[in-house]
């Protein structure tokens, strides 16, 4: 019989080993039913999403033999190639904005459902993920329109300088990705606060949701990194155990199209493909399922710097006691 620890308190200081022993008793007591929902929904994403990342790695192995065989693409190869690459991009992004709405819906439960999430069914969350996915495609598109703006303004920049000499346009440029990568490492941190903020906060707009993620973020950003860092390393191991069987069909592949020995039948036959298809689902379902770590751990260390910067988890419990005196 599986003992469950005490319901999480969302709101609370915690230490380090506190935030990472939180996020392992939530998905510990609850594995049942996010394995049981998570297969639900992100097994056929992930069978829809295999079909063009598969297609696209298949051009991707075509480019590399161009400069020895130029006839390897040809243009309808270049429309494929190009119509699965945006492929790839909107459905991973679609899938990303479900998953995370998925977990943040199970979150909302936890928190209001006494039982946790035992024997829940659909309807108990039906419609929290419909207020998360719509929220999070709105903090999306927000995002993606900061990284145009951000991309613009770094072109911007960079052709500036070279219209004032082609040295110094290579100098700002070399200077320029260094501290782009430097500033996106410590921005995009407390980006990943923005999530549990904008989809548990009812009430918060976007922009004021990714003004407090910055500000909780940044304070404690060292905090964040360290729990993330520890996360993903269990996280890698996922991902690395499940991407093994399609990363190997995959370098055989590339081998045999890299020393032109592309005369095996089974290489071109349709058994290999649907096996490497597979792997591809597979490959997709184990980074998501990997995902689900990183969520729970931001979304503890989101608890822990809103009750350490702005005492949120004590303000909520004068508010049910106020609720309690006026009964």
């Amino acid at each position: 019989m599986q003992i469950e620890t005490p319901q999480i308190e969302l709101y609370r200081v915690r230490t380090f080993t506190e935030k990472l022993t939180d996020t392992f008793n939530f998905l510990r007591d609850n594995w049942r039913s996010l394995l049981k929902y998570f297969l639900y929904l992100m097994l056929p994403t992930s069978i829809v999403v295999a079909l063009p990342f598969n297609h696209f790695f298949e051009g991707y192995f075509k480019l590399i033999t161009l400069a020895e065989n130029p006839n390897a693409f040809s243009s309808s190869d270049v429309w494929l190639y190009g119509l699965s690459t945006v492929a790839s991009v909107v459905l991973g992004l679609f899938s990303v904005i479900l998953l995370q709405a998925f977990i943040f819906a199970m979150i909302r439960v936890y928190m209001r459902n006494p039982q946790r999430l035992k024997d829940i069914i659909y309807a108990d969350f039906r419609d929290d993920l419909f207020f998360c996915f719509k929220r999070g495609c709105i903090e999306s598109l927000v995002g993606v329109a900061l990284a145009v703006i951000v991309a613009l303004l770094f072109v911007a920049v960079i052709a500036i300088a070279f219209s004032v000499g082609a040295k110094f346009g290579a100098v700002i440029s070399i200077l320029g990705v260094i501290f782009l990568y430097v500033v996106l490492v410590i921005v995009l941190l407390p980006m990943m606060m923005v999530s549990p903020i904008y989809l548990l906060e009812d009430e918060i707009g976007v922009f004021a949701a990714y003004k407090k993620g910055f500000r909780l973020g940044f304070a404690t950003w060292g905090g964040l990194f360290a729990l993330l860092f520890v996360v993903g390393i269990l996280s890698s191991v996922v991902q690395t155990v499940t991407m093994m069987p399609w990363y190997i069909l995959s370098m055989v592949k590339m081998f045999f199209t890299l020393s032109n020995d592309m005369d095996k039948p089974f290489l071109h036959s349709f058994v290999f493909a649907f096996i490497q298809y597979l792997t591809c689902i597979l490959m997709y379902l184990g980074y998501m399922l990997s995902e689900i770590f990183t969520l729970v751990a931001v979304t503890i260390q989101y608890g822990h710097a809103s009750e350490k910067i702005d005492g949120k988890g004590v303000a909520q419990r004068i508010e049910k006691f106020d609720e309690f005196d006026n009964f």
